[in-house]
């Protein structure tokens, strides 16, 4: 019997220039406050932040973040397995210094759009871009120096760095207006930079525009996966982490998967058999059962065999 396992941490924003437009609704609270009033749940649990005079650094029982005091220095994480990985924020019209309140950290961008980062219990980070009118960009660029970012047909994002260790999972980008109506955006990738582009410039759209994807470092979906022989042959048990699959592409779920297995298990098969498991047994059957002696017979097939094709 073999086993492997892991964990992780998280983050995500972009930026661009646009002309001013008179047609913004003023909004009369912070950054911060917007974050708080368009996607409450997600900011409910927050770790707590001590600030010094170079960096703000996060209160975690595992893992380490910091947030830098000037918005051109990147902010730096490292996941409970160590993984270790930088991300530049989007390039600012005006430079602002770090506003920490209440769990986040605020920089203005002097165009109408600012960062809020978050960091929460599990190392994970937030890094929030908020859009205050038309004015403000709709696209933000956000640098992994070191990195190979690579972009799946799905849409899903993950970086690499230069030994080929899987590095960083980035969340399926979303964005909401100030009335919980969502705003199209999605991401493209350039070497080491991903941009979120966000079409908020519609008929319609309330400010502020919030959008919120995530960076996880390491590998963070599965706690251990374990390789065991059996009669048949060999069944790979995957035990997911407690974690909110609907916000990762199938092929970063995969991916995720790949880092940790022998690319003897890595055909289709188990990669049909894993994506049934995660939308269709979730958490209510665990381990995740990927056996060798499986046929290949497409994905529809397997669901229809409850993931378990003969």
């Amino acid at each position: 019997m073999a086993t492997c396992g892991f964990l992780v941490l998280a983050l995500g924003s972009t930026s661009a220039m646009a002309a001013p437009m008179d047609t913004a609704q003023p909004d009369p609270t912070t950054p911060a406050d917007a974050v708080a009033s368009v996607v409450p749940e997600l900011i409910a649990d927050v770790a707590d932040l001590r600030t010094s005079d170079d960096v703000i650094t996060a209160d975690l029982s595992e893992g380490e973040v910091t947030i830098p005091q000037s918005p051109a220095e990147p902010i730096r994480a490292t996941a409970t397995d160590g993984t270790t990985f930088e991300i530049s924020l989007p390039e600012a019209a005006s430079e602002s210094e770090a506003a920490v309140d209440q769990g986040s950290v605020t920089y203005e961008h002097g165009d109408d759009s600012a960062s809020v980062v978050f960091v929460n219990p599990d190392a994970s980070v937030r890094i929030t871009s908020v859009m205050d009118s038309e004015a403000a960009p709709t696209e933000f660029d956000y640098t992994y120096d070191g990195l190979e970012l690579v972009q799946f047909d799905d849409g899903g994002v993950v970086g690499y760095d230069q030994d080929g260790n899987l590095a960083v999972t980035i969340a399926l980008p979303w964005a909401l207006d100030s009335n919980g109506a969502e705003v199209r955006t999605w991401y493209s990738v350039d070497g080491s930079t991903l941009t979120q582009h966000v079409a908020h410039r519609a008929e319609g759209v309330a400010y502020p525009v919030v959008a919120d994807p995530v960076n996880y470092g390491g590998n963070f979906m599965y706690t251990k996966i374990l390789n065991t022989s059996v009669s048949q042959g060999t069944t790979i048990a995957v035990y997911p982490a407690a974690l909110n699959f609907f916000r990762y592409s199938n092929d970063a779920i995969f991916a995720n998967y790949k880092a940790l297995v022998p690319s003897s298990y890595e055909s289709q098969k188990y990669r049909d058999q894993l994506i049934c498991h995660v939308w269709n047994a979730a958490r209510v059957k665990v381990p995740w059962n990927l056996d060798s002696w499986r046929p290949n017979v497409g994905y529809n097939a397997t669901v229809l065999a409850l993931c378990n094709p003969n």
